[in-house]
């Protein structure tokens, strides 16, 4: 477990880079669809134990919460610096509700293999009380989220 820390922890720091208004990387994406939600994608022979596991080790930082979502998501939910999550309330009119930055894992049985995908996002409590999810497209990201899914024993599905 200790040998994938390296790759995972690095990538759930980056969310709060690649999310803040000054990173030049910062794009927006309105997602319409579930389909078209950016996300990083391998398929494992079996169960992907070692990647659940670093998942879970590296969302250990004060603020970071699991949060188990359904029976196949699972997400790391991170509590933005304060001047980052003024500048997501501000930014896309949310309540005076802390903004969290997420990195999701969802992982699905198809035949005899397992598929995984990585997501991440920021998410920010509206004032009719819903979600906005803030997508964002970061390379440096989606690199280490690879690495990470080939690391454990995955072969990478991208698009």
């Amino acid at each position: 477990m200790s040998v994938f820390r390296p790759l995972l922890r690095p990538a759930f720091a980056l969310i709060a880079v690649a999310v803040s208004g000054c990173a030049p990387q910062y794009v927006e994406t309105i997602v319409t669809s579930e389909q078209d939600l950016p996300v990083r994608r391998a398929f494992f022979e079996q169960m992907p134990e070692p990647l659940d596991d670093a998942f879970r080790a590296n969302c250990d930082s004060p603020g970071d919460q699991i949060m188990q979502v359904s029976r196949t998501v699972v997400q790391c939910r991170i509590l933005p610096p304060p001047d980052m999550a003024a500048f997501l309330v501000l930014q896309y009119d949310g309540a005076l509700e802390a903004p969290a930055l997420v990195v999701q894992k969802e992982t699905d049985a198809i035949d005899d293999r397992f598929l995984v995908e990585m997501s991440y996002f920021a998410e920010v409590i509206q004032k009719s009380g819903n979600p906005r999810r803030i997508y964002f497209k970061q390379r440096s990201l989606d690199r280490l989220m690879d690495e990470l899914l080939q690391a454990t024993g995955g072969i990478a599905a991208n698009d």
